[in-house]
This record gives structure tokens, sequence and C-alpha cells, in this order.
């Protein structure tokens, strides 16, 4: 924690330092520092600050204007320096985890009432989070500091701080992930504690991270990649003795679709490592401040759907001014299949979709996963719509469908959280205390359908006389012209900008608090990953036929058992470009993008101009925007400045 606290060599007598020898030598004392190596990856997920060093920068995402919130990190402009907010919070939570790791570890050998050997299986989740927060700081920042020893030992005796190379970090972060993965316990009895799964998942992605560290064709390479193979196929291949597994698909559900099923996610099989969220006594950083991710990544409800009856500050879709991203047209079109899912069955909505030309159907995929990680269907309160207002957006209100009431009424979904509780029971385990004057959103009712925003085209003569906002992928994106440089940015009808799916994966509807507090757990890494880390290990490694297989196994858990043979692929899909596009669709939002990109060497300029991908990047600089840059805060706050610099920035 030092390195983000002021430093000094005074020649004095530190009396706290008697203190800590009498407590970090108990057993309690012990149990305590562990515990805090935890407390600051509360600031890397389910809040604002992880999400733009970890996932923005990329092809996923794009701010809603070119120097809106966090612009400097998703555009890479001009306002990125040493002084930006969140790279401070971020360098200081993961200095802080550091810090409070090598106190555990330093003190394990110093035990009054516990031996080392007694306390191991204690001290190696202190090993694993110093190797997981060592991961985050070499791929964020590059060869900056790696501390090793205990300020509560040694103190600061020195201000002066020294650079450690790439290598150096991740020989550190492989040694400390395998002493984790052998002494870590099964199991855990409280949740989010980091287990042995846990350990041999990190290490997967350490070796595979560090394959970039060397160039194409290399002996180097290869050993890294297969070590990323061997672990990662270790994991999966024995996962019931890791207590862990995919779930298996069924006639109706998805194994995806019952990965984020709420009722899962307090315990959960194919997570690995999870950050717990107490949603009984909010003993948790903040307390009832958890989960406010989702709301970040918001359709602005009231900006247009409001308009058809959907509330903008709903419990089930969130606190719409707060919004920040929204997904690419890559992501969208070129990641997603922009096509109807066979799971929708509601007979109107298929209608709804455009037929291509020569086809007697819409087109059909097979893959739930944006059912599961957008919203595009939200859902109304009683509305009578105004003639004026439909023709605004477009609808052909001489139509005599829209001479009727009917015809202009939305069916209320709201209902309040007692009567959910009474009719739904266990639906929200807040409903019936914290929010039973609260009204829900509820997604059962067909007619209360207000705003329909799917990736996929519509037929505009369909939507024109339809009584709910039906806009289709073309019509919340402008795609009239490929060649353009405004391909892929905003609608060119002025009413059907802000609207687009709203990403919901940390948003288990179960755990939903108020408008902007979610208490759920939220995965930190998953089975499925580490499934793709084997594909792709296989490709670098140069043996991508044994990969394969653990490609198709995630593509067949994301359809229902019916249509699990239609996502295999054959070996002309093992690419890392195509690796790139499934682990969008498996992990997009999850805050593992930046560094997917960084890996497979995307993280250039000829690779995020591309048409469709965020619009804003025009100034990346391979020079510097592969790191971030060095706090102004630490470097005011070391007696070296000059020799340490600033990353280029």
């Amino acid at each position: 924690m030092a390195l983000g606290m002021a430093s000094c060599s005074l020649d004095e007598t530190n009396y706290s330092a008697l203190d800590k020898e009498k407590v970090y030598t108990t057993q309690a004392g012990m149990n305590a520092i562990v515990n805090s190596c935890y407390e600051n990856v509360y600031y890397m997920y389910g809040k604002v600050d992880g999400i733009g060093l970890m996932e923005m920068g990329t092809d996923l995402w794009k701010n809603s204007s070119r120097n809106g919130g966090q612009g400097d990190l998703t555009n890479y402009n001009e306002d990125l320096t040493p002084s930006t907010g969140t790279i401070q919070t971020v360098w200081n939570a993961l200095y802080a985890i550091v810090g409070y790791c090598n106190t555990a570890i330093a003190y394990q050998d110093k035990g009054a009432d516990f031996t080392a050997e007694s306390i191991k299986a204690k001290v190696a989740e202190a090993y694993f989070l110093r190797g997981f927060a060592n991961f985050h700081i070499v791929e964020q920042w590059g060869g900056v500091v790696l501390q090793k020893e205990s300020f509560a030992q040694t103190g600061i005796a020195s201000g002066n701080c020294y650079r450690s190379s790439e290598e150096d970090f991740y020989e550190q972060i492989t040694s400390d992930l395998k002493f984790a993965a052998e002494n870590l316990p099964l199991t855990q009895a409280e949740r989010g504690r980091a287990t042995r799964k846990a350990a041999y998942a990190m290490l997967a992605k350490t070796y595979l991270q560090r394959t970039r560290l060397y160039p194409e064709g290399s002996a180097e390479r290869k050993k890294y990649a297969d070590l990323a193979f061997e672990t990662a196929t270790n994991l999966i291949d024995n996962a019931s003795d890791f207590d862990c597994g995919l779930y298996a698909s069924t006639a109706t559900k998805s194994g995806d679709a019952q990965m984020w099923d709420g009722d899962n996610n307090k315990s959960n099989r194919e997570v690995l490592f999870t950050e717990a969220v107490d949603h009984e006594n909010a003993y948790n950083p903040e307390s009832w401040n958890r989960g406010r991710t989702y709301q970040y990544y918001m359709m602005k409800i009231s900006a247009q759907a409001q308009n058809f009856g959907v509330q903008s500050s709903g419990l089930r879709y969130g606190r719409d001014n707060a919004t920040v991203w929204s997904p690419t047209l890559y992501l969208l079109t070129e990641c997603f299949e922009p096509k109807l899912p066979k799971t929708e069955t509601n007979q109107e909505l298929i209608n709804l979709a455009k037929i291509p030309e020569g086809q007697t159907q819409p087109l059909r995929t097979a893959d739930t996963r944006f059912e599961q990680a957008f919203y595009y269907k939200y859902y109304g309160q009683q509305l009578t719509m105004q003639l004026p207002t439909l023709e605004r957006y477009g609808k052909k209100i001489d139509d005599p469908y829209f001479k009727t009431l009917s015809g202009r009424r939305i069916a209320s979904a709201l209902i309040s959280g007692a009567n959910l509780n009474m009719q739904f029971p266990g639906a929200n385990v807040y409903a019936a205390t914290n929010n039973a004057a609260s009204n829900y959103e509820r997604e059962d009712i067909p007619d209360a359908l207000a705003c329909y925003t799917p990736n996929w085209e519509l037929d505009s003569e369909k939507t024109a006389v339809n009584k709910r906002l039906c806009v289709g992928i073309s019509d919340y994106f402008d795609m009239a012209d490929k060649n353009s440089d405004s391909y892929g940015g905003e609608a060119t009808f002025t009413y059907f900008r802000n609207l687009f799916p709203s990403w919901k994966k940390w948003h288990s509807f179960k755990y939903v608090y108020t408008n902007q507090y979610c208490m759920m757990d939220i995965p930190i890494i998953r089975l499925t990953d580490i499934y793709l880390i084997a594909a792709e290990a296989s490709i670098t490694g140069g043996h991508p036929e044994d990969g394969l297989k653990y490609l198709n196994a995630v593509r067949r858990h994301a359809a229902v058992a019916g249509d699990a043979a239609e996502m295999d692929v054959t070996l002309n899909e093992m690419t890392i470009d195509y690796i790139l596009k499934e682990r969008a669709r498996e992990l997009c939002g999850e805050q593992w993008r930046w560094y997917d990109l960084k890996r497979t060497g995307r993280l250039t300029a000829e690779y995020l101009t591309q048409k469709g991908m965020n619009p804003f990047i025009t100034t990346f600089d391979k020079n510097k925007h592969t790191v971030r840059p060095i706090p102004q805060q630490f470097l005011d706050q070391i007696a070296n400045p000059d020799e340490f610099g600033t990353n280029g920035y």
C-alpha cells in the first residue's frame, strides 16, 4: 500500500510495528490480514473503476460521444495522462492487494499459536491474490515495481523505486500461482475465497498471456502456449475433481442460460473465482453499494423508449442517467450472429424479422448468448399512445390498426414488490421487504413489450404498423455505406438514436436491490474462458486439432440440447481471429477484452480503426497505448521519478 502513500526515511522508533508483531503472529491476526487481501478486488468488479482499463479501448464498445465519460481510456484521447483518476484508483487497489499479501506471506512462519504448515492453505490465498494482482499490474503498466517485501516488517527505508522486467513479473506470478494450486483447498466454506480451481485457471491464463512476450515461431512462445494448454485441459478434463463443470443444455434451456440464471448465482459450478457479495447483511465494502456495472452499458430509456411506456428508472433495467458505453456494430453483427434466435416462440416477433431475398423464412441462430448478454426486450407500463408520437417515430397512423384504442395501448408489465413475491415466490429476494412498495417490470406479459432493439434486421413495413418501438440493427446504426466514415455510427433517423441492446450479465434480477444496486455475486473467471484458452493455446502451440473439441464444447453449451450439433465448427475456424470472436460472444463485458487484444497482437491502430468498431479511436499510438500512464501521485512520492518515467505519457 505504501506505493500509493508518502515515503520517508526518518530515524524514529515505530511503536505501531511492535503491535504488528503481536497481531500478525496470532491465528486471528493472520486470518484478518488474509481477509484484507480480498478487499480491493471490490474496486475492480461491480463498479466503474475497472471497466475502463480492462474492457474499454477495444473493438467491442464505444462511447456515447468522442469525449464522453471515460473517453480517455475508451478512445485513447489526449485526456489520458498520469493524472487520470481511474488509473490512480486501480493502481492503488492492486498495490494494496500486493501489500496485504506480502504481509501475510512474510508472517507465515512467525506464528505464536500456529505453524507455517498449519497455516499453509490460508497463506495460499495470499499467494493466489498476489499473482492475480501482479498479472493486472504487468499487463496494465508493463515492467513497473515488483514488490515482494512486506512494509509491515521492513518499513519504508528509502524513497527510491525500481522497475522490474515483464519476464521477472511473470516468473513471480507463475511461482505464486503454482504454490496456490498446490496448497489451496478444493472447496471453501465461504463464497469468494480462492480455491485450487481458481489457481489453475489463473495459471492457465498467465501462461497464455505470457506468449505475447516472444516472437511468433519462437521456442519460448510455443513453450508457454503448451503450458497453457496443459494447465487448462488438466482443469477441464478433471473438472469433477475440482468441483466444477459446465451446465448441460436441456431441451428448453442452454447451458449458458443456466450459467446466468439468478437461482445459480450464489452457488455456480461454472464460476472458478468470484467476487462474493453479501446479499443478506451487506457486509461488503460500501455496504449495499454494489453491482453497479450494468448501468454504465445501458440504453438511455428516457430519451426514446420512455415515450412508449418503459420506465426510465425501473428496477429491472436500472438507472439510465449513468450510461457511458454501448456495443459496437462489430460486436453485434460480426461476433454475435445477427439472426433471430431459434428459441424465440412469439409469433408476432418472428413475423417482424426481415426475410432475406430469396428466402421464405427469417434466418435463425441456435446460439442463445445474445439473449443472456443483453436486454433487447423492454417491458412497459399501461400507456395509450398518442397519434402524433406514433407518427414522429415513423408509424403509419393511417393504418386501420392505429384507429382503435387497443391498437395504441401498451399493456402494463408493472407489479408491486409485495405482489411479485406473492405471485412469484423467490423471484426477487428483496421483493417482500426492501422494495415492497416499488414497481417491477415483469417479462411474462408479451402484450406489455414496449421497446424492441434486437441485433438483427426487422421488416420496416411491419414495424411501421406495430404499436411498439421496434428498431433493428440497421435502424439504430448507420449501415448505409460500409466505405463511409459514418458506418457503424449513430442512426441517421434522429428518433432512433440512443437505442441499442443494454448489457445485463452482471444484473441478475433475483438480486436487484434498487434501480442501480444489484447484490449478485460477480463472476471473475469462468470455466468456458478456460475452454477457450485451451483452444487458443493449441493454435499458438501449432496443434489446433487438439483444441477443436474445447471450442465446440463452448459453442454447444450456448444452445439448447436439440440445436447443439448446429453449433459445431470445423478445423477451418481454428484461427486466432475466430477465437477472438468466440471470446467476444462468450465473455463480452467481463473485463478481459483489453488483455485479449494485447495478447493476440490486435492492440494496434490498424485493427482498432476498422469499420464498425469504435469510431472515436483515431489517435492510437503503439509507442504508448499498449500500457497505461504511471500515476502522477506515485511519481510525486518517490525520489527518482525521472529515472522511473511515465510510460510515455
